[in-house]
Order: structure tokens, then C-alpha cells, then sequence
């Protein structure tokens, strides 16, 4: 039964297909061989499997795009906050530099307004005696001018500045020089006990000697640059 079994198998004809001829009314039987049906079946499967390989991938990239964008997708969520973030820190920075930069222009008026104030202070312009006094120019070498002042008043400096001598004076008892610290000295001789001592700052207005009955004469001068000049260039008569 077995090669009777092959034998019936391999005398088998395989009918895939029916043609009609419209012209001759007749119907054409075609049959195909088992190795064309076999090569036909295979290649559709190939193609079939190819196919599901292609959808296969087609869709594990369609999931890797769509799980790229989604993560992409957050991405510029989070930059996005992120550059509110910087662009709201920026704002409250550029604040804070606006604010520290006013600040710091303020300083700097009020520190060059206390400068022009120091400066201002060291000048010698202050009228040297704390009362209405006569003046007149002394004849001499150097210029320099003579007040007398009324008993009970004070011979005052000038301006702020540092005493740096005490001398003895071949007109008046005592000399008294400050060095204002800007170039100018200003020199006061009177015949007065002195008020102050070698080295201590003083400030306009500081008492240097009282007047009275025997000191009433001032000899007033002013250097600059070690240079005597007319100290009626420089001083505030206001009484």
C-alpha cells in the first residue's frame, strides 16, 4: 500500500485556476504542477512574514517616536518653566542691580558732598577772632594783616587742620602754625597764653588764645606751598 500510496501521490495534479473563452463559449481548464503551487504558497508566506516583520517594526518605531516625542514633549515643558524661571530671576536681579546702582550713586554724591565739605573745611576763610575786630594791613617782608579784638573774645582758626608748631615770636609772645592739609598754613601771633598744644586737630572755630586786656593784637598770616600770600585773598570779613 505504500508504493501504491506514492505512486497514487505523485500522479496528483493540482487545479488552481478556470479560464473562459467569452469568444468561443468554451471553458479552458489550466492545472499547475505541485513545485509551482509549492514556490507560489512559499513566496506568499515569505511575503506574508515579511510583511508582519514590517508592521512589527514599523510599530516598535512608531512606539520609540512616540515615547522620543512624549519625552522630547517634556522636555520643553520643563525648559519652558526653566526660561519663566530665568526670565522672572533676571527681572529680580536687574531690580536688585537698578536698586544697588542708585544706592551706590547716592554714596557717591553724599561722599563727594562730604569731600567738597571736607575740603571746604580745611580752607582758611574763617574770620580768625570770634568778635567784630578793626583790621589793617602790617608793613613787612611777608604779607600779613593786624586785628584788635575786644577783651573777653578769642583768637580762632581759620579752618580744620593739625597744630604743628608753638613758637616763641620776636613781635608777640607766642606763634601758633596749622597745617591745613591742602597746601595751606595759616599763622597766628598774639601775646595770649596759648589754648592748644603741638600735634592736636583742631576744627574751625577751636579757640587758640583768649583776649584780654594785654593781647588784643593779632598778627594773621598765610602760607601756601610754603609761600606767604595776602591773606585778605582768602578771609571772610563778617564783623
Amino acid at each position: 500500500m505504500n508504493a501504491e500510496g506514492s505512486r497514487r501521490k505523485r500522479k496528483t495534479n493540482y487545479m488552481l485556476m478556470l479560464f473562459m473563452d467569452s469568444k468561443e463559449g468554451r471553458i479552458r481548464q489550466m492545472g499547475f504542477g505541485p513545485l509551482l503551487v509549492e514556490s507560489v504558497v512559499f513566496i506568499g508566506l515569505a511575503v506574508v512574514v515579511v510583511l508582519a516583520v514590517i508592521c512589527y517594526r514599523s510599530d516598535k518605531k512608531i512606539e520609540v517616536l512616540s515615547a522620543e516625542t512624549e519625552r522630547q514633549k517634556q522636555n520643553i515643558e520643563e525648559l519652558t518653566e526653566e526660561k519663566a524661571d530665568l526670565v522672572s530671576l533676571r527681572e529680580e536681579l536687574m531690580n536688585k542691580v537698578t536698586i544697588l546702582s542708585d544706592t551706590i550713586n547716592q554714596k557717591v554724591e553724599e561722599e563727594e558732598a562730604l569731600e567738597q565739605e571736607r575740603a571746604q573745611a580745611h580752607m582758611p576763610v574763617g574770620f580768625p577772632l570770634s568778635s567784630s575786630a578793626s583790621l589793617e594791613e602790617a608793613e613787612g617782608e611777608n604779607p600779613m594783616v593786624k586785628l584788635t579784638g575786644s577783651e573777653g573774645s578769642s583768637v580762632i582758626a581759620s579752618a580744620d587742620g593739625l597744630i604743628i608748631s608753638i613758637t616763641t615770636d620776636s613781635g608777640y609772645l607766642h606763634c601758633v602754625k596749622i597745617d591745613h592739609g591742602n597746601g595751606y598754613n595759616s599763622i597766628y601771633r598774639n601775646d595770649g597764653d596759648v589754648m592748644v598744644k603741638e600735634g592736636d586737630e583742631i576744627v574751625r572755630g577751636a579757640i587758640l588764645y583768649v583776649i584780654g586786656e594785654d593781647n588784643t593784637e593779632l598778627g594773621y598770616q598765610i602760607m601756601y606751598e610754603e609761600k606767604y600770600i595776602d591773606p585778605m585773598g582768602l578771609i571772610n570779613i563778617d564783623g
